[in-house]
C-alpha cells in the first residue's frame, strides 16, 4: 500500500496542483458577510473532493456562522486498527492592502517553484496535501492503513466560534486515538518542525469616549480631555518602553518556566537575529529582555497594538477633538495563563488608570487557551519519521508562537494527543499580501501523510 501510494503521488503532481489551484480561485474569506457564499463554495469543494477520491460519510454540516465538513473512511473493527482525526480549514485572510499584491490573490500562479495565491500557505495548501495523500491511498489500494476522520471548517480566521458547539455534540462520532494538524510553518525549505505547544490569545478592543460629539479643538480645546490623548497614555502604562514587560500587576505569577530540557529542546532551533532582521526586515529586533529570540517568539507572553481608530485620518488636517478613540490590543499567553482572568486584570488596571474625564470600555473579542503537548508520545515521534521520510532530514522542535484556538478544546473533550505539523514556510507572508506556498513543500508533505498513516498504522 506504502510504495502504490507513493508512486501514484509523484506521478499525479500536475493534478494535485490543479486540484489546489480551483480550491484557492474561492475567496473564501470568513471575515466578510459578502464572501459567505464562498466559504460556502469552498466547502462544497472540499466535500466534492472527498468524495471523489471515495471517502465515507461526506456532510456539509450548517451551523450559525459558515459550514462544517466531515467525512470518514472507516475499517472493519475486527482489524482494531488506530483511527485519526485529521483538522484543517477553508476560510482565509481578507487580501488588503489589495494594491500591495503583484499578482491577483484569487488567482494562483505559478512562479519558480512558488505558488502565490490567498490561502496557499494558510490552510488550503497544507490541507490539500492531506487530501491528496488520502487519494494516493485510496486510488491505487481502495483503503487507507489507519481508520480516518476529517473534519475541515470555514471559520478557523475568526477564532472558529461554530467549531466548539459542533464538536461538543459530536463527540462521540469524532473519537479518535491522535489529533493531525497541518497549518504550520517550516524551520526551512528542508527543517520541517514538530509543534508540541502553541500560545494563547486575548484580543481585546479598548474605547475612550468623551465628549458627546466631535469638538472644534480651537473653540473646546483645554476644556476637556481627548479621548486620543487619554487613549495613548493608557496603552503607554501597558508595557515598559525599556524592558518590554507587561505591566499589569499580577500578569507573571502564572507565566510557566522552562525546565532545563525544554530550554535545550528549542535551543537547538538556528533561530537568531540574523534570520530574525531577515524574515521582518527590520532595522534591529526588540522584545523582553534577558531571553533569546527563540524563546521569545514562542513561550514568552507579548502585547501588540494593532490598530488605533477615531477622529480625522484623512487627507490635509482638521483641528477635531474626537468624540471617541479606539484601539485593538492583543495578548499572547503561555500555559497556565488563561484569557478569562488575563481579561479581568487587563480591565481593572485599565480601570484604575483611566480619568474620571472619560468613559472607558473594555471589550474581550477573541481568545484562545494556550496549549502544551506530550511530544515524547508515540503518534507525535512516528510525525517525526514521517517527517524525515518525506524531506530527507530529522524535525527540530519547537512551540508556536501563534494560536489556534481549537486545538485546547479538542484535546479537553476528545482527549487525545494533537500533532501539530505543517509544510509552510516563515516567508510565505500568510495574513499578507503576495501569500505564497513553496511547492517542493507541497509536493515532499504529500509524502510525508503517506509515510505518516503507515506510520501510525503500527503505534
Amino acid at each position: 500500500m506504502l510504495d502504490s501510494a507513493l508512486q501514484f503521488a509523484r506521478q499525479n503532481k500536475a493534478a494535485h496542483l490543479s486540484g489546489l489551484c480551483d480550491w484557492l480561485r474561492i475567496p473564501s474569506i470568513s471575515t466578510t458577510p459578502e464572501h459567505a457564499p464562498d466559504v460556502r463554495r469552498a466547502a462544497d469543494f472540499a466535500a466534492q473532493y472527498l468524495r471523489a477520491i471515495g471517502m465515507d460519510k461526506v456532510q456539509v454540516h450548517e451551523t450559525t456562522g459558515h459550514p462544517i465538513v466531515y467525512a470518514e473512511h472507516m475499517q472493519p473493527a475486527t482489524l482494531n486498527l488506530p483511527t485519526l482525526l485529521i483538522y484543517g480549514h477553508f476560510d482565509v485572510q481578507p487580501t488588503d492592502p489589495d494594491e500591495a499584491w503583484t499578482r491577483p490573490p484569487f488567482e494562483p500562479t505559478v512562479d519558480g517553484d512558488n505558488l502565490y495565491a490567498r490561502g496557499a500557505s494558510d490552510d488550503k495548501g497544507q490541507a490539500f496535501a492531506i487530501l491528496a495523500a488520502l487519494e494516493s491511498y485510496l486510488k491505487t489500494s481502495g483503503k487507507l492503513p489507519v481508520n480516518i476522520k476529517v473534519l475541515f471548517e470555514g471559520e478557523e480566521e475568526i477564532t472558529s466560534p461554530s467549531l466548539l458547539p459542533y464538536i461538543q455534540s459530536h463527540a462521540d462520532e469524532l473519537r479518535a486515538d491522535a489529533i493531525l494538524i497541518a497549518d504550520q510553518d517550516m524551520l526551512d525549505s528542508q527543517h520541517p518542525v514538530i509543534m508540541w505547544g502553541l500560545r494563547g490569545l486575548l484580543y481585546a478592543e479598548i474605547e475612550v469616549t468623551g465628549p458627546a460629539r466631535d469638538l472644534h479643538s480651537g473653540t473646546f480645546g483645554g476644556s476637556v480631555d481627548n479621548p486620543f490623548n487619554v487613549l495613548t497614555r493608557l496603552l503607554a502604562q501597558l508595557q515598559d518602553g525599556d524592558t518590554r514587560r507587561i505591566l499589569i500587576p499580577g500578569f507573571y505569577d502564572t507565566v510557566e518556566e522552562l525546565t532545563d530540557e525544554e530550554r535545550a529542546l528549542i535551543s537547538q532551533a538556528p533561530i537568531n537575529d540574523d534570520v530574525g532582521i531577515y524574515l521582518t526586515g527590520a532595522p534591529k529586533l526588540a522584545g523582553e529582555a534577558g531571553y533569546p529570540l527563540a524563546e521569545r517568539v514562542s513561550v514568552r507572553p507579548t502585547l501588540d497594538i494593532h490598530g488605533i481608530m477615531g477622529g480625522f485620518t484623512g487627507e490635509g488636517s482638521k483641528t477635531v477633538i474626537p468624540a471617541k478613540a479606539m484601539a485593538k490590543v492583543s495578548l499572547r499567553l503561555v500555559p497556565h495563563q488563561h484569557p478569562g482572568p488575563v481579561f479581568e486584570a487587563l480591565t481593572s488596571y485599565l480601570k484604575s488608570l483611566c480619568p474620571s474625564t472619560v468613559k472607558l470600555d473594555v471589550r474581550n473579542i477573541g481568545q484562545a487557551v494556550p496549549v502544551k503537548v506530550d511530544y515524547k508520545h508515540p503518534a507525535i515521534q512516528a510525525a517525526a519519521t514521517a517527517y524525515e521520510k518525506g524531506f530527507g532530514h530529522k524535525p527540530v522542535y519547537l512551540r508556536g508562537g501563534g494560536s489556534l484556538p481549537i486545538v485546547h478544546d479538542m484535546i479537553r473533550i476528545l482527549n487525545a494527543p494533537v500533532v501539530m505539523i505543517g509544510f509552510g514556510l516563515p516567508d510565505d507572508r500568510t495574513h499578507s499580501p503576495n501569500e505564497k506556498f513553496h511547492l517542493p513543500n507541497f509536493y515532499h508533505g504529500i509524502e510525508t501523510v503517506i509515510h505518516y498513516l503507515d506510520l501510525f498504522s503500527k503505534i
